[in-house]
C-alpha cells in the first residue's frame, strides 16, 4: 500500500503483485501498518516523492512509477518503483537513478531461476514475454481471423488517445470499457475520455470493487506479520551463532591451562601458586562455556526450525487462493502466538476446507495437490495412503503431492514425472526452469513436532527433476479439453 496525497485528500493505491490476478487500484482510507524489510525501504525512498511519470512495457503488464524529490539545495532525485503484474511470477521491485536494484519483494539468483536474477546491488532486467501471453496475440486468437483487424484497431486508439467505448445496462451500471466498440447485447454505448473516472465509477458501484483490493490487504498484512517474526526468530539466531562463534574458541583457553601446568616446573617456586590461579581460571571459563554451548545449540536448533516454518507460511501467504488466507492466518497464529481457532463452546473450530487439487492421469491413478499448509498435513496424514508416494521440492517452501496408484507402477511411469513437475510448479522454485524433488513412501514421512502445518521430516529419498513449465502445459491441455463438449 501507498499513501498518496492528493488534491482531493489522501489516497491509497493497493498493489496487488501475487494474486492470481495482480492488480493496481485506488482504495478507501484503511489502516496501515508499517512492513519490515520491502515497505520500510520504500518509505525510506519514497516520503516526500511526487509521481512524475507512469509508463508500461509494450504488450505486457510491467508498470514503472517514477518517483521524483528536491534536496534542500533543489539537487532533483529519483527512483523507479517497477510492478511487474504477471500471474504466478508478480514482483514490486524499487530502483535507482543507475537502474539498479535498490529493493524487491522476492529476491532470486540464477540457481533458482534460469530466466533471470533478482539481486540487490545488480541491475534490473525486465522479465522476459512469454509469447503465449503477449496481448495481441490473446486477442487475435481471441478473435480468430478477425483478430489480426482489432489488434491493429486497438493499438491505432492507443497511439490517438481516443475516447473510450464505455458500455452500461438500462439502469445506468458500468458494464464494458473497451478501446474498439464491440458488440455487448442489450447495453447502453457512450464515448468516455477518462479510464480513471470509470475505475472510480466500478470501485463505488454496490457491491463492487473493494472485494479485490481488500483480499490483497489482507494478504500483505499477513504477509508482513510473519515477516516481522521471521526477522525476529533470525536476529535471536545470529546472535546464537555468534556466542557459539565465541565458544568456539574456548579450546584455546584449555591449551592456555595445560600450557601454563607443563612449564610450572620451570618457574620458581613463589611464582607458582599465581599460575596455578590462572590456569584453574582458564579451565573454570572452558567448562562453563562447554555449559553454554550445550544449551544454545539445541536452542538454535529450534529457532533454526521456527525460521523455515516462517518461511513456508510467508511463501503460503503469497500463494493461496483468498478464500484460504485465513486459514495461513490460523497456521500462523497456532505456530508462532500460541493462539487456536476455538469456537463459543471452547473446542477448536474446524473451519469448511476446499478439497486438494485433483489430477486424473488415468483409471486407477491420480495426483493430489495441497492447497494449502494444513491442506498439505490433511493430505499427507489422513488422506494419503502409506504406500503412495509423496513428492515435495527439495530445500524450498512447496505444496506436498501425492501420487494415488490402485496398481503398484514402474519408476519409469510417465505418472512419476508428471507428479514430480506437479511439485516443482506448486513450489517457490515454480519460475525456475528446474526444480530439485524428492519422493519417498507417505509412510517415511513423519510431523516436525511443533513446527507449522505441513512441516515435515522424511527418509528413503530419491531424487528427481521437475519442470514446471512441463506440469503447466499438461494442466492447460488437461483443462482446454474438459472445456471442449464431447461429440
Amino acid at each position: 500500500m501507498l499513501r498518496f496525497e492528493c488534491a482531493g485528500g489522501p489516497r491509497l493505491l493497493a498493489i496487488a503483485c501475487f494474486d492470481p490476478t495482480p492488480s493496481v487500484a485506488f482504495v478507501s482510507a484503511l489502516p496501515l501498518e508499517e512492513a519490515p524489510g520491502f515497505g520500510r525501504v520504500l518509505r525510506d525512498h519514497l516520503v516526500g516523492a511526487r509521481v512524475l511519470e507512469i509508463s508500461s512495457r509494450r504488450h505486457d503488464r510491467v508498470l514503472r512509477l517514477r518517483m521524483g524529490t528536491r534536496s534542500r539545495f533543489g539537487v532533483a532525485r529519483y527512483h523507479d518503483l517497477v510492478l511487474e503484474l504477471i500471474p504466478r511470477f508478480g514482483n514490486a521491485l524499487l530502483l535507482g537513478e543507475d537502474g539498479r536494484i535498490v529493493s524487491a519483494l522476492q529476491s532470486f539468483d540464477a540457481t533458482t531461476n534460469a530466466r533471470r536474477s533478482v539481486l540487490e546491488g545488480f541491475p534490473y532486467e525486465a522479465p522476459p514475454i512469454d509469447e503465449r501471453f503477449r496481448i495481441p496475440r490473446l486477442i487475435a486468437r481471441a478473435y480468430g481471423g478477425d483478430g489480426e483487424r482489432v489488434v491493429e484497431e486497438i493499438e491505432t486508439s492507443i497511439e490517438r488517445l481516443a475516447d473510450l467505448y464505455v458500455y452500461r445496462d438500462r439502469a445506468g451500471r458500468l458494464l464494458q470499457a473497451h478501446l474498439v466498440p464491440l458488440p455487448v447485447p442489450d447495453a447502453v454505448e457512450s464515448r468516455e475520455a477518462s479510464f480513471l473516472a470509470l475505475c472510480a465509477e466500478m470501485q463505488s458501484a454496490a457491491g463492487g470493487g473493494d472485494a479485490a483490493p481488500a483480499v490483497a490487504l489482507r494478504r500483505e498484512q499477513l504477509i508482513a506479520r510473519i515477516g516481522k517474526r521471521l526477522a525476529a526468530d533470525e536476529r535471536d539466531a545470529a546472535q546464537i551463532r555468534a556466542r557459539l562463534d565465541e565458544i568456539a574458541e574456548r579450546d584455546a583457553l584449555r591449551a592456555s591451562g595445560e600450557a601454563i601446568y607443563a612449564r610450572l616446573h620451570e618457574y620458581p617456586e613463589n611464582e607458582r601458586q599465581a599460575l596455578k590461579e590462572e590456569a584453574s581460571k582458564d579451565f573454570a571459563r572452558y567448562r562453563a562455556l562447554g555449559e553454554r554451548a550445550l544449551r544454545l545449540a539445541p536452542a538454535l536448533a529450534r529457532l533454526q526450525e521456527r525460521i523455515e516454518g516462517a518461511r513456508s507460511l510467508q511463501w503460503e501467504a503469497s500463494r493461496v487462493e483468498p478464500e484460504l488466507l485465513a486459514e495461513v492466518g490460523r497456521a500462523f497464529e497456532s505456530t508462532f502466538e500460541g493462539r487456536r481457532n476455538r469456537g463459543a463452546a471452547g473446542k477448536p473450530k474446524t473451519p469448511k476446507r476446499l478439497p486438494p487439487r485433483e489430477l486424473r492421469v488415468r483409471p486407477g491413478i491420480r495426483i493430489l495437490i495441497g492447497r494449502s499448509p494444513e491442506q498439505n498435513a490433511d493430505l499427507t496424514f489422513h488422506i494419503a495412503r502409506p504406500d503412495d508416494r509423496w513428492f515435495h521440492a527439495k530445500g524450498v517452501p512447496g505444496a506436498h503431492v501425492i501420487l494415488q496408484c490402485d496398481r503398484e507402477i514402474d519408476e519409469g511411469d510417465a505418472a512419476l514425472r508428471l507428479a514430480a513437475d506437479c511439485a516443482a510448479l506448486y513450489s517457490k522454485g515454480g519460475s525456475s526452469a528446474q526444480v530439485d524433488v524428492e519422493v519417498t513412501r507417505r509412510k517415511h514421512v513423519r510431523k516436525q513436532r511443533g513446527g507449522a502445518p505441513g512441516l515435515v521430516f522424511y527418509t528413503n529419498a530419491r531424487a528427481l527433476i521437475g519442470v514446471p513449465d512441463r506440469a503447466r502445459a499438461e494442466l492447460e491441455a488437461i483443462e482446454d479439453a474438459l472445456r471442449t463438449p464431447s461429440s
